[in-house]
């Protein structure tokens, strides 16, 4: 599923007309409460998972929040992420961190200095050498 060309993949589809409000007191005020408590049935599964749906955008505004107030705060240089400790201020890095895990994952990984004679680092996590 996209919309407005992004992957909307996680949403999750109604696939079901929603029952009416006025169809239901109708139903109800003919007597035909079995047909009326069918009706309720569908609205209560429509309202399930329009919540459902509804937490799983939630969780993915979080993330994107997350990832993009990090984001701003890195810089790449060669080849390594650096956090920056103080926004702004280019001489306060911390790091460097595994540019293939946050790429990915947007996860800051600490690398590990590499104890060969070449050097370079290693990340423990998806076991790349840089």
């Amino acid at each position: 599923m996209a919309y407005f060309g992004r992957d909307c993949s996680y949403l999750i589809p109604i696939g079901m007309p929603v029952p009416n409000y006025q169809d239901i007191i109708e139903l109800l005020g003919q007597g035909l409460t079995t047909q009326a408590r069918v009706k309720i049935m569908e609205l209560k599964e429509v309202a399930i998972t329009l919540q459902e749906e509804n937490l799983a955008l939630k969780e993915k505004l979080r993330q994107l929040e997350v990832g993009s107030g990090l984001r701003s705060n890195m810089r790449f240089d060669r080849g390594l992420y650096w956090k920056l400790a103080s926004p702004g201020d280019e001489n306060s890095r911390e790091g460097p961190y595994c540019q293939a895990c946050f790429d990915r994952d947007k996860k800051l990984v600490h690398l590990h200095r590499n104890q060969n004679p070449q050097g370079g680092w290693f990340c423990a996590v998806c076991q790349n050498y840089f």
